[in-house]
């Protein structure tokens, strides 16, 4: 396949789930704020900073405004100057499919086309002004129909593989990020004394991922800021966990790799492994004396970087360059060079 089309394939499942996971953490959030009294301040504004945007929305934005709640949903649903809004996702995943038509299933088209559609209508601003909750839940069971019909529907050849490997690093990155919101939230966590307003949060941490049931079936674990963060980060068996996605990382790369001898994504095989060899290092006493905030940190960071070697090895990768040939005259005849002329002049 050639590279425009892997790298599409690769944006095209990383928009789709920074669509899902934002429409969720927004989902969530608006809940959060009935059941615990926080200051302004710790209410919304968390979220811009998680998704990288805090800069930007500052820009244009007065004091007053940037911990209004109408303010922050507004510039993260519909702004299409912010590059992580859920519509600028939502557009950027269209716009990958459209350019590989040929490429998705007209069954994964179908569904996201219709959700552009849709997000584009009077009625998706209604819906939005009248009942917030199913807006967002709109947006996530589509996000999540799209996945599952790309599942069902595609070849599970080389480009279902590349969404798959755009899929594993958004998903570690944003589970990161999701981790992140209670640190600009509440504060760091201390292990040995949580508030409820803390048990709150990172009850809502878990609803975000759609962890809930699954930490409660994964065994006898008693419910704690520490038992929730292992979870996310560690759980091995867990779709959204840090560990799972990066391990997924490894293994989507190497079905998207040729076959060795080869140095077509050498460089980003080498910074998976390396990052997800010092992942695996740490466990939840390690992260907690270091700071759970420096631990997510790194990873969202690693993920970025490891998205750059992906499109610098695979989607942009530097021209071949043919080795400078001596000039005819001052290359020493070989052997076989006057047979091999003879032989031209025959045929």
């Amino acid at each position: 396949m050639i590279s425009r089309v892997a790298g599409s394939c690769f944006w095209l499942n990383r928009y789709m789930e920074r669509t899902e996971s934002l429409a969720r953490m927004l989902g969530v959030n608006l809940s959060f704020q009935l059941d615990v009294s926080l200051p302004n301040a710790e209410r919304w504004r968390p979220l811009v900073v998680v998704t990288g945007q805090e800069a930007d929305f500052v820009s244009k934005t007065t004091e007053a405004e940037r911990d209004d709640a109408e303010v922050v949903q507004e510039y993260l649903t519909w702004s299409e100057d912010n590059p992580s809004s859920l519509y600028s996702s939502l557009r950027g995943a269209r716009e990958n499919a459209r350019t590989i038509r040929e490429t998705v299933s007209l069954e994964m088209w179908e569904v996201l086309n219709d959700l552009w559609v849709w997000m584009r209508s009077s009625q998706a601003r209604r819906i939005y002004d009248r009942d917030r909750h199913d807006f967002y839940l709109q947006l996530r069971n589509q996000s999540l129909l799209f996945h599952g019909v790309a599942q069902a529907t595609m070849l599970h050849e080389d480009p279902f593989e590349f969404m798959r490997l755009g899929t594993a690093l958004e998903r570690a990155g944003q589970t990161a990020r999701l981790l992140d919101v209670k640190h600009h939230s509440i504060g760091p966590t201390d292990p040995a004394f949580e508030t409820p307003a803390e048990a709150a949060h990172w009850l809502a941490t878990l609803r975000s991922c759609s962890g809930v049931e699954p930490f409660l079936k994964g065994g006898d674990r008693a419910f704690s800021g520490r038992a929730v963060a292992e979870f996310l980060l560690f759980e091995p068996a867990f779709a959204r966990s840090v560990l799972h996605n990066l391990r997924r990382t490894r293994n989507f790369l190497d079905l998207v790799r040729p076959p060795e001898p080869t140095t077509v994504g050498r460089r980003s095989k080498e910074l998976v492994a390396a990052s997800l060899a010092r992942f695996e290092e740490q466990d939840i006493e390690r992260v907690f004396a270091e700071g759970l905030h420096e631990l997510v940190t790194w990873v969202v960071d690693t993920t970025a970087e490891i998205c750059v070697a992906v499109q610098d090895d695979f989607f942009d990768p530097p021209p071949l360059v043919e080795p400078t040939r001596a000039p005819a005259e001052a290359r020493p005849p070989s052997p076989a060079s006057g047979a091999q002329s003879q032989s031209q002049t025959q045929h």
